[in-house]
């Protein structure tokens, strides 16, 4: 029996020791909906990517078949997994698009929470500092990261972000505005108000004026991103790494990290 938690990460860790789970391949997220009595099917809907209606201690998952690939699918199960788990007496019915996905700071306080819920049970906190300890962030290691835990690269990368032990940012902006930042404690600059624009020589820039996505990460100069900030007078020569991933009808994430 897996004893409720409200906090989203404890109710992750009850899950995990209910389950006896110590690493990704022990399970399927299937066969852990399975265990909880909840029926998972891929279906065709309308406007939403994932979709759970819960009667007492059963639920139904509905995810969009169009969604074929396997880290994303993986996270949307597992987030209703968490609205199952801590919002089964608030609401019958969740709806989430991709937005309510990647918006992981928005102001549904369910939505975060079920977020949360996901990244601490796809990517454990001790056992994901343990494959970043003493390890320079970059691409490959993001890649490597993600292709262990099964998660797509923007979550391995937010997960890095507060887990991580280099200097990162996340940014996620919709037409060509800001939305909303989360950064590490060590990341040098911080100042980038909410509904700014984003900057025209940047990578996201390249996506929203010049409808150009870089596969690869591309060095920027800070002071494109921050020219406010108070540390940027004292580091106007500063590169960032700017990598970027859309996610959704003309919005963008841009994952910034030091040299």
């Amino acid at each position: 029996m897996i004893v409720p938690h409200s906090n989203p990460a404890s109710a992750a860790r009850a899950l995990h020791e209910y389950l006896g789970w110590t690493n990704p391949k022990d399970f399927t997220v299937d066969e852990i909906a399975s265990s909880l009595g909840i029926l998972v099917k891929d279906a065709p809907i309308e406007g939403s990517d994932g979709r759970i209606l819960i009667k007492g201690k059963t639920a139904i998952i509905t995810i969009n078949s169009a969604i074929t690939r396997y880290e994303r699918r993986n996270f949307i199960l597992t987030h209703e997994i968490g609205h199952f788990l801590l919002h089964k007496n608030i609401s019958a019915l969740f709806s989430d698009t991709e937005l309510t996905l990647s918006e992981w700071y928005k102001k549904g306080i369910h939505e975060q929470e079920a977020n949360t819920f996901a990244s601490e049970f796809l990517m454990p906190e001790e056992l994901f500092k343990a494959k970043v300890v003493r390890q320079k962030l970059s691409t490959n290691l993001i890649h490597d990261v993600a292709g262990y835990f099964g998660t797509s690269l923007l979550a391995t990368f937010i997960r890095y972000v507060t887990l991580g032990e280099y200097p990162a940012m996340v940014i996620f902006m919709k037409d060509a505005t800001v939305c909303w930042k989360l950064y590490s404690k060590d990341f040098p600059f911080t100042y980038l108000p909410k509904e700014s624009k984003v900057p025209a020589w940047t990578v996201a820039g390249d996506y929203f004026y010049k409808g150009q996505l870089e596969a690869q990460p591309e060095k920027v100069s800070a002071i494109e991103w921050f020219p406010e900030d108070y540390q940027i007078k004292y580091k106007s020569d500063s590169k960032l790494w700017e990598q970027c991933y859309q996610v959704g009808r003309n919005c963008l994430v841009s994952c910034l990290w030091t040299n």
